[in-house]
């Protein structure tokens, strides 16, 4: 079983490759961050003040300004104070035309940028952290489009599709801001699929000036977070538009297309602030597993679930050690073997099925009880010969083989942490087993029933 930290640091290395990939733009001199803001526009005389909201989990914060040295900036802090720019978390770069600032390890809540003076400029503020919106994508008849090949006329509608890491998030909403990054319109907009906090669906309508796409919420500690697409979209006349298609060809590009929506879909699309959907866990038990010659070999994991709404579920048990040192190896993160649900859901005719990852459908108004049987990852089940054995040459590398065998005929008492995906025990908060396990018994146990090496 994938330990759910790694899974969480796949998912923001996942997000950042596919952004980079999608659109250059996103953060200067910085690939791996995001936008918290992005405005151009003409500053006057008297002084005027943008506040960035900063969730908790950034590692570095990094402000940016473009102008000319008639305009200044100064950086205040959450508790209301100017930033002191001489802390050693603190780097401050000087160009002729571009100013920045970073820091390292930024306290969480209101930031603000205090501009002074009179000018053109650009301002940005950028964030490396664990929580990401973005990968934004386009589909429609013409195909599937990343964000900066988007360009409609006015009021046409596109449906768009983004990502987000769904664990530590716990509200969010889309809106268009103009290119100085006030508020245009709220978006309609949809969570995909309620097993999966992740995605979520849009339906864009364009207005009739330059815009962009601006996602912001409240982190699961309550604090407020904001995310800006970095593509300025323009929108452009239809004859302009046919005029570009007409000479692009290979390059095609969305235009004028006007999606239909099933009626359907509207009902089910929100505005403003929205509370991401999770199955709700409404009680769990765990004990010792014990085989059919009464040898410890695992944990059995027993637990009930409502789901929000009829539909398509797959809420799998992740379940690992509560202590993971720097040289883990994985081995007693623990395995699916075979399980139960009652009452069974509709189109399920196997249940050891569904719990191999495949989805069945359930109802809102019912409760489920699950029963699951787990092992160790170093131990297998072969269904056809209905027998067990040990992978253990996986740790035969040098010093991987000696730090398996510690864990593996370790005495220590071990909880477990427990994360069920799509629900609200989704690893966003510790949740651990009642009892705590030790290692050495379920590696004897397998012992004691004569399993040997997998062939």
């Amino acid at each position: 079983m994938v330990v759910i930290r790694n899974l969480k640091s796949f998912f923001v290395i996942v997000v950042l490759l596919i952004c980079s990939a999608a659109g250059r733009a996103a953060a200067q001199d910085d690939p791996n961050a995001q936008y918290l803001l992005l405005q151009s526009g003409e500053a006057a005389s008297a002084p005027r003040e943008i506040e960035v909201p900063v969730e908790v989990g950034v590692l570095r914060l990094q402000f940016n300004l473009q102008a000319g040295r008639d305009l200044q900036w100064t950086i205040v802090t959450p508790s209301g104070k100017p930033m002191t720019l001489t802390d050693p978390n603190v780097a401050v770069n000087e160009g002729p035309d571009r100013r920045t600032i970073a820091l390292w390890d930024p306290r969480p809540g209101p930031w603000k940028i205090r501009l002074t003076g009179h000018g053109k400029y650009t301002l940005s503020a950028t964030a490396q952290g664990e929580l990401h919106i973005c990968c934004i994508q386009l589909w429609g008849r013409s195909g599937v489009f990343s964000m900066d090949r988007y360009q409609p006329a006015p009021g046409a509608r596109q449906q768009a599709q983004v990502y987000a890491s769904g664990f530590n998030i716990e509200t969010i909403q889309f809106d268009l801001v103009n290119e100085q990054g006030a508020t245009l319109a709220p978006l309609k907009f949809r969570q995909s699929d309620y097993s999966n906090p992740y995605n979520f669906t849009l339906l864009l309508e364009a207005p009739d000036q330059p815009f962009r796409i601006r996602a912001r919420g409240r982190d699961l500690n309550g604090k407020p977070y904001q995310r800006i697409f970095p593509w300025l979209i323009r929108p452009q006349s239809p004859e302009a538009l046919n005029a570009q298609n007409e000479g692009a060809a290979g390059n095609p590009r969305i235009g004028q297309s006007i999606v239909t929506m099933p009626q359907e879909w509207n009902k089910a699309t929100v505005e403003g602030e929205y509370r991401i959907v999770r199955a709700r866990i409404a009680e769990w038990k765990d004990e010792l597993l014990v085989s059919e010659k009464g040898n410890p070999i695992g944990i059995r994991l027993k637990y009930s679930i409502r789901f929000p709404a009829d539909g398509s579920y797959s809420p799998q048990p992740q379940v690992y050690p509560e202590r993971i040192t720097s040289g883990y190896t994985g081995a007693l993160g623990m395995r699916i073997l075979r399980g139960t649900v009652e009452p069974m859901p509709e189109g399920l005719v196997n249940p050891s099925q569904f719990f191999l990852g495949a989805r069945a459908n359930f109802r809102g108004d019912t409760v489920y009880h699950f029963s699951v049987d787990l092992i160790p990852n170093y131990a297998l089940f072969d269904e056809q010969k209905k027998s067990f054995c040990l992978q253990t040459k996986t740790y035969s590398q040098p010093g991987l083989r000696e730090r398996f065998d510690r864990e593996v005929t370790s005495d220590l008492k071990v909880r477990y942490r427990l994360a069920f995906s799509g629900s609200d025990l989704d690893g966003r908060m510790p949740t651990l087993t009642e009892n705590a396990y030790v290692p050495n018994r379920w590696y004897l146990g397998f012992g004691r029933e004569g399993v040997t090496e997998c062939q």
